[in-house]
């Protein structure tokens, strides 16, 4: 499971949570009770959800520890944290009961509950929308991080974060989601994508696992998901307050467009696996264009055609075409050499289902790419 969705989607449900205790403080103060009360059973799933998803994600992915460079805003992320948690365990019971006041059509003690439980609720759905901001958007780690005497410099994960301005490497990871921990392991980034030119052999991606604990770590499992991709770690066990790279090799040769490929770890902390995730892409270097051709069975025949277009900056002249099936005839034409050619293909006929291809011969110079393929088919 992905947790990092979780944090959003708190934070959107304390914002609702807040909206309607506010709305609903206002319909009963108007008199309006019927409104009233359908406001605050909004108000109140809302938060009953938000305890949910809150829990799954603590459960998942532990505590996520707010960054030490910000010494002050550490200190107020903490004065408006403490509050809001005790608030929040606090609450829970006298909700319970101003609800089963409400029901019991007792609203004399309804109201008396209140008047103390409602300011409290609505401290505790606001903060919980400013904790997520402090902790998740307004405060990310990008300095250099002093733990234990010695100096942790930036990862690749904060580099990129902070090189706001400058430009881009187009060889190096992005980062598309940035750290997750889990128990007392900090696992940095958890998503990236790389780029790779096509053709290009292997690419070579790294992972940082920090144990923020006071004890060793076993890496009890550490495996790749596919053939394409080795893996290995440099220090194991991973000792207290000290970290660990994992390095993937990725053979991409064989590779084409965008995939995800996953390495799984566990540790002797959790019997859960952590999956660490690079999105490989090769940008294509020619277009085909429709990937399919289609005849709807039993229409006129009509020659279609597919354009094949160059995207790189060197060329690539086709040489042949030939449709793999003989009832569908094939013409090569050239547009522009080495650019742009066009296929027009006409079946000898639309009264049967078919599918079939063309292949085409080409000068390109990578092997995996000099033989594109073209679809057809009568459907």
């Amino acid at each position: 499971m992905d947790y990092s969705i979780f944090p959003p989607i708190n934070a959107s449900l304390n914002g609702l949570s807040t909206i309607l205790l506010i709305v609903g403080f206002l319909l009963i103060k108007s008199g309006k009770r019927e409104a009233h009360k359908k406001v605050m059973i909004g108000a109140l799933v809302s938060s009953a959800v938000f305890l949910v998803c809150y829990l799954t994600y603590h459960y998942g992915a532990g505590h996520t520890e707010f960054p030490k460079e910000y010494p002050t805003a550490r200190k107020v992320y903490f004065a408006i944290l403490i509050p809001h948690i005790i608030l929040a365990v606090v609450n829970l019971p006298f909700i319970i009961m101003l609800l089963v006041a409400a029901l019991r059509g007792r609203f004399d003690k309804h109201k008396k509950i209140a008047r103390y439980t409602f300011p409290s609720w609505l401290f505790v759905s606001v903060t919980g929308v400013i904790v997520y901001f402090m902790i998740y958007q307004w405060f990310p780690p990008t300095e250099e991080k002093k733990e234990t005497g010695k100096v942790i410099r930036p990862t690749i994960t904060e580099v990129v974060e902070t090189s706001h301005g400058l430009e881009e490497d187009s060889n190096k990871p992005k980062i598309l989601e940035a750290r997750e921990k889990i128990g007392e392991l900090v696992f940095t980034p958890v998503l990236q994508a790389v780029k790779a030119d096509p053709g290009q052999e292997e690419v070579t991606v790294t992972f940082r696992v920090e144990n923020v604990g006071q004890k060793p770590v076993d890496i009890t499992k550490l495996e790749s998901g596919c053939a394409c991709l080795s893996v290995s770690i440099d220090v194991d066990p991973i000792p207290a307050r000290e970290s660990a790279t994992i390095t993937g090799v990725f053979d991409t040769s064989k590779m084409r467009g965008t995939s995800d490929r996953k390495i799984t770890l566990v540790s002797d902390q959790s019997p859960r696996s952590v999956l660490l995730t690079t999105r490989i892409e090769i940008a294509p270097i020619y277009l085909i264009e429709p990937p399919m051709t289609k005849w709807e069975i039993h229409s006129d025949v009509e020659t279609k055609t597919v354009d094949f277009r160059v995207l790189r900056k060197e060329p690539i002249r086709v040489l042949n075409a030939e449709s793999k099936r003989k009832e569908v005839s094939c013409e090569l034409e050239t547009v522009e050499a080495g650019r742009h050619y066009r296929l027009k293909l006409t079946p000898d006929s639309t009264e049967s289902s078919m599918l079939g291809i063309v292949r085409m011969e080409t000068d390109c110079e990578i092997e995996q790419h000099a033989r594109p393929l073209a679809y057809f088919s009568i459907q």
